[in-house]
């Protein structure tokens, strides 16, 4: 009996379990176009120093993270706190050298970037070109693309 009655309970929960939206090419493709055009904007807010709109793109969840140098930052809240940092910096530059975008699921993106970065102060001042690894995973909710977790790292040197 007990058997039954989990195997119908069982049954009953998968029948209201929406259907799995099927990653077709033709939505691979809209996805692909939708994040890669996000993606641009996100750049381009940085290499305005645009702080507000930047972080915009960041999931504002104590699920999000951001990783750098070894460290990683554990909720949006907490990387706004490094704003005070940021307001010396004027403009920044980016050049790729290689992007890649794999999508993962119907609302999950990952994204990898090679690269180089400079910063330039509210002195004028620009910094030496430094070389970076980007990996951001964008996650849609409630249909609105966000970054739910970034890793930017810079090769040891020596």
């Amino acid at each position: 009996m007990h058997r039954t009655v989990l195997s119908l309970m069982l049954l009953t929960l998968a029948a209201c379990q929406p259907p799995a939206t099927e990653l077709t090419e033709e939505l691979e493709a809209e996805i692909t176009a939708e994040v890669r055009r996000l993606d641009t904007e996100y750049w381009n807010a940085w290499r305005e120093a645009d702080w507000e709109r930047g972080m915009a793109f960041y999931y504002d969840s104590p699920e999000f993270v951001w990783a750098a140098d070894g460290i990683a930052t554990m909720g949006l809240d907490k990387l706004e706190a490094l704003q005070p940092d940021f307001e010396s910096v004027a403009s920044q530059t980016f050049a790729f050298m290689t992007t890649r975008l794999v999508v993962m699921a119907p609302d999950a993106v990952s994204m990898t970037a090679l690269g180089t970065w400079t910063q330039t102060d509210t002195a004028g001042v620009t910094g030496p070109p430094e070389d970076f690894a980007w990996t951001a995973v964008w996650i849609r909710r409630d249909g609105e693309w966000k970054i739910h977790l970034a890793h930017m790292s810079n090769p040891t040197p020596g």
